[in-house]
């Protein structure tokens, strides 16, 4: 359904809008981007240009370090230590760095150049120890969120608390050069992402089941959702008067009831404490997996064990 949703809005840009759309803002979970190239919706001579969604290459990082995680589980690193486990590569650790990651791409939007070396900086920092700093890359200005820089500045003397030892960054290295690629980068220069095309996508489904496709209960659901989303629950008021029904009271009160609801929920969910609230349920789902994930051994029932 994405796939032919996506050709159907290049092929008609030219008909009905009389533009061409040169850039493509996606991520790697569609086949849409490669049947636009494929089908040539312009012919041979415009190309569209592939942009990455930098919340899809955020997530990149978590699922690239997860696979590294799941695939030495068991195997012992130089140092005689596994991977993961307690205060090592965690969850809560990969979200962490996830996050780093992102906001080294978000804070250098203007240079690939001065991305790679955000990124880089993110490596060098886990990686440093008192007898061999690696600080290089980091930020020096006086809001830098390098600790060791900071107390630089101050002419203060920095003791290196490691998260993660040496071996297990040193293993990340891959994951980091990988990513780092500047070809991925040059797609993120945009600062773009897919996030107003989700949540449309969820107005969307929340009215028109995803499994049951039905082609006029699709298109109702559909212009149902792109009227609330873009004009808000009012809009079905007007909709009425087209076709020529007049709402009564209560209809008009109810429509601007859901409507200030909205508002309300929207407010409530960009409090800071809400988001506090929100990080640490995510941070203890995560802990309770990392336990489940080191007991694995011992489990004498689970779910694929036999």
């Amino acid at each position: 359904m994405e796939v032919a949703g996506a050709l159907s809005i290049f092929q008609r840009s030219q008909s009905l809008y009389n533009v061409r759309y040169t850039k493509y803002l996606g991520d790697g979970d569609s086949k849409a981007f490669t049947s636009i190239v494929e089908i040539k919706v312009y012919g041979d001579h415009c190309s569209v240009e592939k942009l990455e969604c930098i919340g899809y290459v955020m997530k990149i990082m978590g699922t690239r370090l997860r696979r590294l995680k799941t695939k030495m589980r068991g195997q012992k690193l130089s140092d005689g230590k596994p991977l993961c486990g307690r205060n090592i590569l965690t969850e809560a650790e990969i979200d962490r760095l996830q996050a780093y990651y992102c906001l080294a791409i978000r804070r250098n939007l203007s240079s690939v150049k001065d991305m790679q070396q955000a990124i880089l900086a993110i490596f060098l920092h886990k990686l440093s120890t008192d007898e061999k700093p690696q600080h290089g890359f980091c930020p020096s200005d006086t809001d830098t969120w390098c600790k060791f820089k900071k107390a630089e500045l101050l002419g203060e003397t920095y003791h290196h608390k490691n998260s993660l030892p040496v071996d297990v960054v040193e293993a990340m290295r891959p994951v980091f050069r990988d990513l780092a690629n500047p070809e991925l980068l040059k797609k993120c220069l945009h600062g773009g992402t897919q996030n107003p095309n989700e949540s449309v996508n969820n107005v969307i489904w929340s009215r028109v089941p995803k499994k049951t496709f039905v082609q006029l209960v699709l298109s109702l659901g559909t212009y149902d959702a792109v009227s609330s989303f873009n004009v808000r629950n009012v809009s079905k008021l007007e909709i009425l008067r087209k076709m020529c029904i007049e709402p009564g009271d209560y209809t008009v009160q109810a429509m601007k009831c859901l409507d200030k609801q909205r508002l309300l929920r929207a407010k409530y969910s960009c409090l800071q404490k809400t988001k506090e609230v929100r990080k640490e349920k995510r941070l203890k789902r995560k802990k309770k997996d990392d336990e489940i994930l080191k007991n694995a051994d011992h489990l004498e029932y689970g779910a694929g064990m036999f």
